[in-house]
């Protein structure tokens, strides 16, 4: 029997090492870019939110200061405008809340679809070992959001049996249904109640471990399959499909080299970065010596405000420092990992691998 999860792991090493060199600075900077965006993130988002009500609900506190006190002498007329300012100002407040919310909303989602699409654009360059990135991103950017949309459904239909043993096990959802019995909690429960809680509990942890299966072969076997047929979300499901039926030790067999592929790949970045972190923050200590001298020693770096400005500045260019050491290394752990994915698939059927022929060895062609 061949296990294709295993042969891929050779496979995958030339693919890395024939699409990463010889170096080309522009395209290692272009590949850096995929690595870093490709996994997503949208975080900071919810904090502009949150400051943007933050001053505004300040300014309601500081106009409400200088409305006079019960004791002074506030004409009628006046104070009906304060109060209808007041009111306006309120709910002024409430609607930018809502805008921000659905804002911030919109702006995870749009970052979420990118996201996405770099990763699509990724397989792009493994199909044609071209790095671009506009024109690619732009080309599947409808496929990103097909994708995205499908993950959310997926999510959403693998969470419904959880949510209804939450309901089930939440006493302020009770529910009387009959004679004993109630939904909600478990107060009046019997044997027939508890049984039905225990076959709701399976259920709901069986479908959150296909929700899961179902995310993963989605975004590692069918969105290569629909870069690879230029297809959309179901008609690269069925395609993989197709070739996965009556491989089911094979997906098995991936999802656990996988997982110790990922670990290993977790552990060297690990590593790499408290090596690099160590040193960096070695030379910024040293600098942080030497910048202490003209400004009157080691308390004055938090005593005064040039020396907060030099901490800062020392801060940044350490984590910047880090990230640009790093980043090699991450960049080949990413292109490993998802040559690795691209390799597996190739193998189970090579006509749904976005893989170039050049970067296959000889020996190593993929057939099936």
């Amino acid at each position: 029997m061949t296990w294709h999860a295993v042969d891929a792991l050779d496979r995958a090493v030339d693919a890395t090492r024939r699409f990463l060199f010889p170096f080309e600075a522009v395209r290692w900077a272009k590949i850096a870019f995929l690595a870093l965006v490709m996994a997503g993130g949208g975080a900071g988002v919810s904090g502009s939110g949150s400051s943007s009500f933050g001053a505004s609900a300040a300014g309601v506190g500081a106009r409400n200061e200088f409305v006079p006190a019960e004791s002074e002498s506030v004409p009628a007329g006046v104070e009906r405008v304060v109060g209808a300012g007041v009111e306006r100002l309120t709910g002024l407040d409430a609607a930018l809340l809502a805008g921000i919310a659905v804002g911030a909303a919109l702006v995870a989602v749009g970052l979420a679809a990118c996201s996405i699409a770099f990763r699509l654009v990724f397989y792009d360059a493994l199909a044609t070992t071209e790095v671009a990135l506009w024109r690619p991103f732009r080309d599947r950017l409808r496929q990103a959001l097909e994708l995205l949309a499908f993950s959310v459904v997926l999510a959403a239909a693998a969470g419904v049996p959880a949510l209804a043993l939450a309901l089930v096990l939440d006493p302020a959802a009770s529910v009387a249904v009959g004679d004993g019995v109630s939904f909600g909690g478990l107060s009046g429960s019997s044997t027939i109640q508890t049984a039905a809680i225990g076959a709701l509990a399976v259920v709901a942890a069986g479908s959150i471990l296909l929700g899961a299966v179902g995310s993963r072969l989605t975004f590692e076997f069918v969105a290569p399959a629909m870069v690879t047929r230029d297809a959309g979300v179901i008609a690269g499901w069925r395609a993989v499909w197709e070739s996965l039926r009556g491989s089911g030790t094979d997906v098995v067999a991936y999802f656990a080299v996988h997982a110790v592929v990922a670990a290993g790949v977790g552990i060297v970045q690990g590593v790499a970065v408290a090596l690099a972190a160590g040193v960096v923050a070695a030379v910024g200590l040293v600098a942080l010596v030497l910048a202490a001298i003209p400004l009157g020693g080691v308390g004055a770096l938090i005593g005064t405000t040039g020396g907060a400005i030099v901490l800062a500045t020392v801060l940044v260019c350490g984590v910047v420092a880090v990230v640009v050491v790093t980043l090699p290394i991450r960049l080949v752990a990413r292109t490993y990992l998802t040559a690795y994915e691209v390799s597996t698939l190739a193998g189970i059927d090579s006509d749904l691998a976005p893989l170039a022929s050049t970067l296959v060895a000889s020996d190593g062609a993929v057939t099936e």
